[in-house]
């Protein structure tokens, strides 16, 4: 049995495939299997996963095209290592990513799932930006109940935590970020601070074809985790969660009102109050992380007379600290 099982999806992927592959046999981790399911492509990438003779690769055919969730979730029931990494076909893994991951899965048990930040690169393999997410555990708890803080072919998922979690066909587009908030419930989760995946941006990205279904999705995801906290956000409350995190549409910065502001305000208060009663989320961590939003917040309305005046606010000296490494972190995130 390997200690890893990297799952990816095929379909159509024959101007990336190899490269991907390559990266995955380049690993200087070689405890592995590479579980490929083509899913029905009418393009040469059955060839060029039959051209590899490496017994590590095992290669599936699906008769039709399940699309990617149903495939995804049958590669889960193939995968037999103690771990499960994700792998995109058009994306390229570093050489020492598997090994950085299973190192720090080994020595911390209590973990379930890690990603990794990523090099974001153009059709042609060219670096045109990066992806920073958070690192510890708390602040991504905390993150999940905003928006994803993962990139999807950087984790490494204990196969444990996938046993009673699949991908929800329901919330195609955004079935990551779904089953995060459910695989965190399994236990804790990080972020290792290395580009560890060369993310391929293009055209056809989910997040580009499919943006309006995303955010309408990720709307009833963010429904869902307000729940844990006995909420049922007004859509003016939905409103005031998303601005902080929708701050840029396509581009273009998104204006907010004095009357946003102070609407964010109460909803931010709100949400203290109520956790500081269900205890869901470490408290002091919980006030630094709406605090360091609402500071980015008003940095991109230059409203800068409002950052440290919040309803919210909390002056003790573990949390401005909190406060003020998170929005440093946020302010190097682009």
């Amino acid at each position: 049995m390997p200690k890893v099982s990297i799952l990816m999806p095929v379909y159509n992927a024959e101007r990336y495939l190899a490269q991907a592959i390559d990266s995955i046999i380049n690993q200087s981790f070689t405890d592995w299997e590479l579980i490929i399911i083509n899913d029905g492509s009418t393009d040469q990438s059955k060839s060029i996963i039959e051209s590899y003779n490496d017994p590590r690769i095992k290669h599936y055919e699906n008769e039709a095209n399940l699309k990617l969730i149903k495939t995804l979730n049958k590669g889960i029931g193939l995968c037999t290592g103690e771990y499960i990494a994700r792998m995109d076909s058009d994306d390229i893994s570093q050489p020492e990513r598997l090994q950085i991951q299973v190192d720090f899965l080994d020595k911390h048990p209590s973990y379930v799932m890690c990603g990794t930040n990523a090099r974001v690169v153009d059709n042609g393999g060219k670096k045109i930006g990066k992806i920073r997410n958070l690192k510890r555990n708390n602040f991504l708890q905390i993150n999940l109940l905003f928006s994803n803080p993962f990139v999807h072919p950087s984790v490494v998922i204990r196969r444990k935590a996938l046993e009673n979690n699949h991908y929800d066909e329901y919330f195609k587009h955004i079935e990551d970020y779904e089953l995060w908030c459910r695989v965190a419930l399994e236990g804790k989760i990080a972020n290792i601070c290395k580009d560890l995946i060369l993310y391929r941006w293009h055209s056809s990205n989910v997040s580009v074809v499919h943006n309006d279904m995303q955010m309408l999705l990720k709307n009833e995801v963010v429904k869902q985790q307000l729940q844990e906290l006995d909420i049922i956000p007004t859509e003016k409350e939905l409103y005031c969660h998303r601005i902080t995190f929708r701050l840029y549409v396509w581009g273009k910065k998104q204006n907010v009102s004095v009357e946003d502001f102070d609407d964010v305000d109460k909803w931010f208060s709100k949400l203290i109050r109520i956790n500081r009663r269900k205890e869901r989320y470490s408290q002091p961590d919980f006030i630094a992380y709406l605090w360091s939003r609402w500071i980015v917040l008003c940095i991109s309305q230059k409203k800068y007379g409002k950052m440290f005046k919040p309803r919210f606010a909390s002056y003790k000296l573990p949390i401005l600290w909190k406060v003020f490494g998170m929005v440093y972190y946020l302010s190097k995130k682009k």
